[in-house]
């Protein structure tokens, strides 16, 4: 007696083809799953450390800010200060000079009246 042998059929090999599909689907699932979840903590993490990162960016763009706000306002108070002085010295002089002016004028026309009246 010849050993029986088992033929398989199409129908059996497709079958197996459609489990062997059906399992491979299912890991890609499970692999697409973990892999979005994955990626969702790292989105989260990144947006956190964007967060913290932009903070402290904040932070120390307003100290430079304060700083620079202070030396420019102490820039300016000197920069009045001398324009204030520079003003006055120029105020004074600027009298004087009217005052020497007018003087050379009335003198100019009292030779110039008295010369024709002599």
């Amino acid at each position: 007696m010849a050993p029986e042998t088992s033929e398989i059929t199409t129908r059996d090999v497709l079958q197996q083809i459609n489990r062997r599909l059906e399992l491979i689907e299912s890991d890609v699932r499970v692999v697409s799953e973990k892999l979005d979840g994955s990626a969702q903590t790292l989105r989260d993490e990144s947006a956190a450390s964007y967060r913290s990162l932009n903070e402290k960016w904040d932070a120390s763009v307003q100290g430079l800010n304060e700083r620079l706000d202070t030396s420019f306002q102490t820039l300016n108070d000197k920069i009045d200060t001398s324009f204030q002085t520079l003003n006055d010295k120029i105020d004074t002089y600027f009298r004087w000079t009217i005052g020497i002016v007018l003087a050379s004028w009335l003198s100019t026309m009292g030779a110039i009246l008295f010369k024709g009246s002599l």
